[in-house]
């Protein structure tokens, strides 16, 4: 029978408890395809890897992490740059394009309003699985040739984290109503306005020095800061109206081999 998350453990069994972590947590034991389980301990996905204090360096560690996919742009990069702690792990990155969608290039189009911010990240979510499939396919080849375990990230763990984990999982065979859910543990998980509090030179890939978050009115922030199931859903529904559902996806914009997919879930599935 397929799960959901009530039959698998919670956000509190996932997240990995980190002093100086953002939103970072195991997205192992969903049902998949053909009644096999995503395995534990091989794809972590989080948020920014930048302040990571003494006492984290051990259990981070202890994960064996072989890679690092990082999915923001270059000038978060350089803004926030990861800091794992074994600089033996592979940090994989990708370049930018012209026409990289941001939050702040769609709500500069939309009223600064709670409605319209959820309009503009609408907008930003139908724009990503276009956007990322480079990085996208960078992750697949990750996994199926066994740079594992793996860290997915990018500055809040939340939006293209969450496209990224989104397309893995469907690829598994995962199905869509836990997908969904996995993506709203970042609502218990991530607890944004409490880790800028404490990382005051954070934005989170959100914003930046001129705009600081937390001067945004409190209801336009919620609707920045949620995971909201119809942010996703959009992403989702491009890949399947536009693109021809998640099979044509993963062939014809990831560009991915049937082979590359077959050794995917080899790697990932018990």
């Amino acid at each position: 029978m397929n799960s959901t998350l009530s039959e698998v453990p919670s956000s509190r069994t996932r997240l990995v408890a980190l002093e100086g972590g953002c939103n970072f947590r195991d997205i192992g034991g969903y049902h998949a395809a053909d009644g096999r389980t995503v395995k534990w301990g091989q794809v972590y996905r989080a948020g920014v890897l930048t302040y990571f204090t003494p006492a984290d360096h051990r259990p981070l560690q202890q994960l064996g992490v072989r890679a690092i996919c990082d999915l923001r742009r270059e000038e978060e990069r350089h803004r926030e740059p990861g800091r794992w702690p074994d600089t033996a792990t592979q940090a994989l990155s990708w370049k930018d394009d012209e026409n990289m969608p941001t939050v702040r290039g769609f709500a500069a189009k939309r009223p600064n309003t709670a409605a319209g911010m959820r309009d503009a990240m609408i907008d930003l979510y139908r724009a990503l699985p276009t956007w990322m499939a480079p990085r996208l396919r960078g992750l697949f080849e990750c996994v199926s040739t066994g740079k594992l375990p793996v860290v997915v990230h990018c500055a809040a763990g939340k939006d293209r984290t969450g496209v990224a984990i989104a397309v893995l999982l469907r690829a598994l065979g995962v199905e869509a109503q836990t997908v969904v859910e996995d993506y709203l543990l970042t609502n218990d998980a991530g607890n944004f306005e409490t880790f800028i509090k404490t990382h005051s030179e954070s934005h989170l890939g959100l914003a930046d020095a001129h705009r600081p978050l937390l001067s945004m009115p409190e209801d336009v922030r919620k609707a920045l800061f949620a995971a909201d199931a119809d942010y996703l859903d959009a992403a989702n529904d491009q890949i399947d109206t536009v693109h021809g559902g998640i099979d044509a996806y993963l062939r014809d914009v990831l560009q991915l081999s049937d082979a590359t997919i077959e050794q995917t879930r080899r790697a990932l599935l018990s």
